[in-house]
């Protein structure tokens, strides 16, 4: 099916700083809102649930972001696929990959979900999650469990329209998902009392909706998109299917092992106590701001680089990686003069608790000392999932949760008996055995060695 008025950009020939700015954009915007689920649910728990609703809601959103990236894996694979063929114009090879990673998600997020129902209870005593905020942090991950499947095709969905070059979509499905859930927090939790539970449940809700916006849109737009949605051309590829699992597994594993090195550090934190659990949860909060706008970054910059990279556009490449890191970096250089100067301030939009407060300085620096390695990881971690690399990045991972962040919280938070203020600054201080490694790819020019997927 050819296109007949698309609603993709083009990625390919357009100046390289605007493009990758106006691409990235409705992505970083899009990034904002879904991390809008969270921090919303965080502030009106931390203003009417307490400490202990703050580290339930910490717990059961760890447990679960772990779970939804295996998800992730599996739909960025998928969006490198897609990006990659159609910078060679290969239509037909971008239908099936939609087809074949449409029934994979389902499958996946089905079984995980079930997973987070059956098990919740024991994966948040794994955790050492508070007593007091064990039984809200369970109804948590239940219901956010029994929906996990709206949260795979969320993704799915937009890894798509990503790699199709459809940037502005995806952020119209977020902020569909994000006024819902706003709305429905405040009535679930402030007006109905539902607690802990209401805050999940509006998440589901949320993303159930925007899951029902985006089929309508793509079965309205399949003219234009070049995409059939019927039952016939969505059959899925057992040799596509080979090619998304190649590149999803490692994926996956690469997430969920970044993401099990944050809950092991949570359980030590959460060893500590209460208030120090929750004064983790609420700088984590405030440390995806300046990640979210980044990430945004790097989706967008990973939809280019793999167009260029499949259309054999070496040079765009490599302008696309110097232009996302000057703009991550100006991102982190303005999150980190905030962080520095108004730690207090940041830390009472979640909660008034004294106590909780008494960490903002110390949680606070800790972020600041990440933000420097921040600047250069968006770019360069496009550049190796875009060319589909996913060895290097599985081995990333691995570094950088366990020789990383694992170690480092337990050298200065455990054996130099530093406590939470080791804690913090060793979770900060592990991004550098990852990001200085990326840097290195890119700056020596092996990436250029790299082959297209076929």
């Amino acid at each position: 099916m050819n296109r007949t008025d698309s609603v993709t950009m083009d990625l390919l020939h357009e100046p390289v700083g605007s493009t990758l700015l106006r691409f990235s954009l409705p992505f970083m915007l899009s990034t904002l809102l879904q991390t809008l689920y969270s921090t919303t649910d965080t502030i009106i728990v931390g203003q009417f649930l307490g400490s202990a609703g703050l580290s339930a809601v910490s717990n059961g959103s760890q447990l679960m972001q772990m779970l939804y990236m295996i998800c992730i894996g599996f739909s960025s694979a998928g969006q490198i696929i897609i990006a990659q063929s159609e910078g060679m114009q290969d239509h037909g090879k971008t239908q099936k990959v939609v087809g074949t990673l449409l029934l994979m998600e389902l499958i996946l997020s089905l079984l995980l979900g079930l997973a987070s129902v059956v098990f919740a209870k024991q994966l948040l005593l794994l955790l050492h999650t508070p007593e007091d905020a064990l039984a809200q942090a369970v109804w948590y991950t239940v219901i956010c469990g029994a929906g996990m499947v709206f949260t795979g095709l969320y993704n799915m969905l937009s890894a798509v329209l990503r790699g199709m070059g459809d940037s502005r979509h995806p952020l119209l499905f977020a902020v569909i998902a994000s006024v819902c859930n706003l709305v429905l927090d405040i009535v679930f939790v402030a007006v109905f009392h539902w607690n802990v539970a209401g805050t999940a449940l509006a998440t589901v809700i949320g993303q159930a909706i925007s899951v029902v916006f985006s089929f309508v849109f793509l079965r309205r737009n399949e003219e234009r998109l070049g995409l059939k949605l019927d039952k016939a051309s969505l059959k899925p590829d057992r040799k596509m299917a080979g090619m998304i699992a190649k590149l999803g597994i490692p994926m996956a594993i690469q997430s969920s092992a970044i993401q099990f090195s944050f809950l092991f550090v949570s359980r030590m934190v959460n060893s500590l106590g209460l208030t120090v659990s929750a004064a983790f949860g609420v700088a984590q909060k405030l440390r995806n701001l300046p990640g979210i706008l980044t990430q945004g970054l790097q989706l967008g910059s990973s939809s280019m680089i793999g167009q260029n990279w499949g259309a054999g556009l070496s040079r765009r490449v490599s302008s696309t990686v110097k232009w996302c890191t000057l703009f991550a970096s100006l991102v982190n250089l303005a999150f980190g003069l905030v962080f520095a100067f108004a730690p207090n301030l940041c830390f009472r939009a979640f909660t008034q608790d004294e106590t909780v407060l008494a960490y903002a300085g110390m949680r606070m620096l800790a972020l600041v000392v990440e933000l420097p390695a921040k600047c250069f990881m968006p770019g360069c971690g496009s550049l190796i999932t875009a060319q589909g690399f996913v060895q290097f990045s599985f081995i990333m991972a691995f570094v950088d949760a366990f020789a990383g962040r694992i170690l480092f919280c337990w050298l200065l938070g455990v054996a130099m008996g530093l406590g939470a203020q080791g804690f913090f600054l060793g979770y900060s201080i592990g991004t550098y055995l990852t990001s200085i490694p990326q840097l290195i790819y890119y700056v020596t020019g092996l990436w250029e060695r790299r082959k297209i997927l076929t």
